[in-house]
């Protein structure tokens, strides 16, 4: 037995309705955006709860980011994938430049930790872990002077530069005295740096297309966060919340 179809369920007013039943839906997402936002300024998202938000979301994109992009990473390169650095070096660098203080090694060192734990990892990670570490350090040394500005950009991607080369040559020295691929000679050590060289280079091209866009994005988002919020407030349209 089939079901009479109405004439007024296709109808301008059941277009209308549904229309009006969207148009109401997105104004309560909005409403309970704002109310988190209003109330987040009164139950305490200070300066201090706003860095360890910041930390949380940089710890799970290190982790998300580093998982989901390991399938991609080419056979041979599991020592130090570009995964670890399209993600893990932003990370570690916005760590110490946005956050500051301890956050500038618990974010890094807790993604790589967290990761790891998915993926796994050899005795290496102590030297990938207190790399990032000191990524992390390069970029809190840039903190008091950041600013979403080109030049500003220009020289976080050099502090970018700057700590791949730092972290290769200590990940490398770390897998030269750690495994019996090279002897543990001078002529052994200089072979682990001359085969790490296509590595490196793929560090350098990577962090520097990616660094420079999110590092920007993310100073800006930081240092204009009052300005955001009170644009999404005025674009809800919402009275304030007594």
């Amino acid at each position: 037995m089939s079901q009479r179809v109405g004439a007024s369920d296709f109808s301008p007013g059941g277009a209308k309705s549904e229309s009006a039943c969207r148009k109401k839906e997105q104004m309560q997402r909005g409403r309970n955006i704002y109310i988190i936002i209003e109330y987040g300024g009164r139950i305490g998202m200070n300066e201090r709860n706003w860095k360890i938000l910041g930390a949380v979301v940089l710890i799970a994109l290190g982790v998300m980011g580093r998982v989901a992009l390991r399938p991609f990473v080419p056979a041979g390169n599991a020592l130090i994938g570009f995964d670890l650095f399209a993600i893990m070096g932003v990370v570690a660098l916005m760590a110490g430049v946005l956050l500051g203080g301890m956050y500038t090694l618990v974010v890094p060192l807790a993604a790589m930790a967290f990761s790891d734990a998915i993926l796994g990892n050899g005795l290496i990670f102590v030297f990938t872990w207190s790399g990032f570490a000191m990524m992390g350090g390069l970029g809190y040394m840039t903190r008091k002077d950041r600013a979403p500005t080109s030049a500003f950009g220009l020289r976080l991607a050099g502090i970018g530069v700057a700590g791949i080369l730092a972290f290769d040559i200590w990940t490398n020295l770390g897998w030269w005295l750690l495994t019996p691929m090279y002897p543990h000679t001078a002529a052994g050590l200089a072979a682990c740096y001359m085969m790490g060289l296509p590595f490196m280079v793929g560090h350098l091209l990577t962090t520097a297309a990616v660094l420079p866009l999110a590092g920007l994005t993310a100073l800006y988002i930081a240092d204009n966060r009052a300005r955001l919020e009170t644009a999404l407030k005025a674009r809800l349209r919402f009275p304030s919340i007594s």
